[in-house]
């Protein structure tokens, strides 16, 4: 069998294998809306790929096998006219394709005691050693995701340094079966045509991948902030006034986001009525209590009511406003103006709410008429959408890219995303956010992501947050678990931990329901002591807002995500390989959220907390530290999250904020400084706002910590780089940790000799700040000796 090698990058090497007599095929139609553009290889290749009896082996240049294929390649032709089936131990796959005739099998070696990461967005595992698991993306609802995903992605990752991504968007399963010690690949039509990447590292792996398919850009400061859904809608003073409630009660707020029903029918994007009579009043309210307003849609324009669908969902989820299950929510102008123009993958497509075309984003013109229909609402002040329900493209659907309808379904959140956010993009030079639900391979260039829907459970949270960390490891930076779920009622215990948890996700967002459904959903249900937890992490997460915008760059630039695996730092450790119930906030913050009920008779939750090796760790809360490479007994009280900093690090925060106003600039920032030393910090700033850093418009400080004969040294250099609207003084206060005694002398110093400071010891807390004013182009020292 004819097969290609092709060095993409350095680090990555194409295997494509075409049918004996055949031609190799050409590349597949979406892969150069994926693929990004590479540059000429100027490095040696560092794998190389050969054909053995018929199977290929990749190795690296030492020699080692990286992978190896233990069969060759099935390339099989079908003709059935209805169904295409691949069987597998244990799954089936079905994807219904007319137009596909050729189905794929690919099957490597697996070493023993090896694992795998990724696949996209699954609940149900991180790492893998065995089993089945089929890509076909649905809307997965909280009782499905055991084994359905809304973005299924045909790559993983390794623990023996290498991934795999493959070329094939068909439905697909994987199976690991460990005992044979083989990884079967299996797709529903042609393409047997992978990319092998090789790092060793996580890091590594995660930065070749990236460097392929892209990486996030910046997203708004203000997306940084905490956002809130009403579900199901209510009607305009109830949300004015829910907003104004967060403002009594000194809670932070930055988004509202109202859900299906603020709009008359699907879709015309008009407003309500009947619960938005002011709608342009409505967005000048919020925005007078600094909130901004999203929308969300489907990708449907209904041409067919389905009452009893409508009834049904309305028993079993309460998922209505009062009154509208008998409207008529048809948008039938949109509908025949778009059928008519062929602006449609599937004219007549089933969902929740209705019967109608789905817009076939990889035409360009649909995807401008659908952005054009959304121009009125930017322009009258909506800040982003939620582009929901990407995963319901039928198997007999169509592409202007001549897609099949099989290969487009796992395809369309991509082609979805990216519509929306280029859309946005045309406006002007805002930074793009769009709030998606279903993703593919190269949609991390399309922030942001919302991971579907869950309930109020222990089980749920965990799920989430191995969902975050498979994304997370495919380049996803930006992504949330929403605060207590979609639906369902919390207890006081499940709500205070979920918060905990949650609103420390990249991108935080909760859910409320109309008190006379659920009264347990707000921040100050169940009462005083649940408020004051729910206040205390989302004030901490605007205080951290100065490490969530440098996560956010280093994103931007390596591919890392913000939320990251535990085993993206500890290479080498066996420890770390499946942890999934702890997580690290970038490479400085360790937190473990409580995923089992406390005691009941203390409100105390046991934690056990597996510790990274190399410096200690210490306690957010309190003066408690741990030694890197053993394992803490975490004792949380119900208002405590375990979370942990790394010693010899920096952490930057900044002051309380009620909201991320766009004018927010790093005016004021806490330095702090956890020993031993040294530590070190390169502090990215920009204007928050705007795309202007991808002009080179931004900042970096190079801050660094060091200690020696009894004194502290913290060096703060001159900015590199700048922006027009960059502050040209700074507020700095520098907090050295694990100080029990206070200094003898203190000295801030800059070109032009001492500077006026404010020195305080905390000898409880044992801490010791230092206060100053820092001018931004030049260098300040602050020598503490002790």
């Amino acid at each position: 069998m004819p097969t290609r090698f092709l060095a993409i990058t350095a680090h990555t090497l194409r295997i494509t294998h075409t049918p004996e007599g055949e031609p190799f095929p050409a590349d597949p139609v979406w892969l150069a809306d994926v693929l990004l553009p590479q540059p000429p290889l100027t490095e040696r290749p560092t794998l190389e790929g050969a054909v053995v009896d018929g199977r290929v082996r990749v190795t690296q240049a030492a020699g080692q096998v990286v992978l190896a294929e233990v069969a060759p390649p099935e390339l099989r032709r079908r003709h059935r006219r209805r169904a295409v089936a691949l069987d597998l131990p244990a799954v089936t796959i079905r994807g219904e394709a007319e137009r596909s005739d050729a189905g794929v099998r690919l099957t490597f070696r697996l070493a023993p005691g090896e694992g795998l990461y990724g696949f996209g967005e699954w609940f149900n595992a991180f790492r893998r050693e065995r089993g089945a698991l089929r890509l076909h993306n649905r809307d997965a609802i909280a009782p499905m995701q055991g084994g359905h995903t809304y973005s299924g992605m045909p790559v993983h990752f390794s623990s023996r340094g290498y991934g795999v991504w493959y070329l094939n968007a068909h439905p697909a399963a994987f199976n690991l079966d460990p005992e044979r010690g083989t990884l079967t690949f299996t797709a529903a039509g042609p393409g047997a045509d992978y990319v092998v990447i090789y790092g060793p590292s996580f890091a590594e792996l995660i930065a070749a991948f990236t460097a392929l398919t892209g990486r996030p850009p910046l997203v708004p400061r203000w997306a940084l902030g905490l956002m809130v859904t009403g579900y199901p809608q209510e009607p305009q003073p109830v949300v004015t006034e829910r907003v104004a409630e967060h403002r009594r009660r000194a809670i932070p707020l930055d988004a509202v986001i109202l859900d299906y029903h603020w709009e008359e029918r699907f879709h015309n994007f008009r407003w309500r009525r009947a619960l938005f009579p002011e709608p342009e009043r409505l967005i000048a309210d919020l925005a007078g209590q600094a909130v901004r307003l999203g929308l969300i849609f489907t990708p449907f324009v209904n041409h067919r009511n389905r009452l009893r669908q409508r009834w049904l969902l309305q028993r079993l989820a309460a998922n209505l406003p009062a009154g509208p299950w008998r409207a008529d929510e048809r948008a039938l102008p949109e509908y025949a103006h778009a059928l008519a123009r062929g602006y449609f993958a599937h004219p007549n497509t089933l969902w929740w709410f209705g019967a109608g075309g789905m817009v076939d984003f990889t035409n360009p013109a649909a995807a401008a008429w659908w952005n054009g229909l959304l121009r009125p609402l930017y322009d009258r002040g909506i800040a982003f959408f939620k582009n929901d329900d990407g995963e319901y493209l039928p198997p007999d659907a169509t592409s202007a890219l001549g897609l099949s309808g099989p290969e487009h379904h796992n395809l369309y959140g991509f082609y979805y995303d990216r519509a929306i956010y280029t859309g946005m993009a045309a406006l002007d030079d805002r930074r793009p956010f769009i709030y998606a639900r279903s993703s593919g391979v190269g949609a991390q260039r399309y922030p942001a992501l919302f991971l579907g829907d869950q309930k109020p459970t222990f089980a749920h949270m965990h799920a989430t947050l191995r969902a975050g960390l498979n994304m997370g490891l495919l380049g996803f930076a930006h992504w949330t678990a929403d605060v207590f779920g979609l639906d369902g009622r919390t207890t006081p215990e499940l709500h205070r931990r979920y918060a905990q948890y949650a609103l420390l996700a990249p991108i935080a967002r909760y859910f409320w329901r109309p008190p006379a459904l659920d009264d347990t959903r707000l921040p100050w249900s169940h009462g005083a002591a649940n408020e004051a937890n729910f206040r205390k992490f989302v004030e901490l997460r605007y205080r951290l807002l100065p490490y969530y915008a440098q996560l956010g760059w280093e994103a931007h630039r390596t591919g890392l995500p913000v939320l990251r695996p535990m085993l993206l730092h500890a290479a080498g450790d066996d420890r770390m390989a499946a942890v999934d119930d702890q997580a690290l906030l970038g490479d400085r913050l360790l937190l473990a959220p409580v995923l089992t009920p406390a005691d009941p008779g203390t409100g105390v939750a046991r934690r056990r907390v597996v510790l990274p090796a190399g410096p200690p760790w210490h306690d957010y809360w309190s003066t408690a530290t741990y030694a890197g490479g053993g394992v803490a007994d975490y004792a949380a009280a119900p208002d405590v999250l375990p979370l942990l900093v790394r010693g010899s690090s920096i952490l930057p925060l900044g002051p309380l904020l009620q909201h991320i106003a766009d004018s927010h600039r790093f005016t004021e920032l806490a330095l702090h400084c956890y020993p031993p030393y040294p530590a070190s910090l390169v502090f990215y700033d920009d204007d928050g706002c705007t795309r202007a850093y991808a002009r080179g418009e931004f900042s970096t400080t190079a801050i660094e910590v060091s200690a020696a004969g009894g004194v502290v040294r913290v060096s703060v250099r001159a900015a590199e780089g700048g922006y027009p609207t960059q502050p040209a003084v700074r507020t700095l206060v520098v907090v050295l940790h694990r100080q029990v005694s206070a200094p003898a002398a203190v000295e801030v110093s800059g070109a032009t000799g001492s500077r006026a400071c404010t020195v305080s010891h905390d000898p409880a807390a044992q801490t010791v700040a230092v206060a100053f004013e820092h001018p931004v182009i030049e260098a300040t020292e602050v020598a503490l000796a002790f």
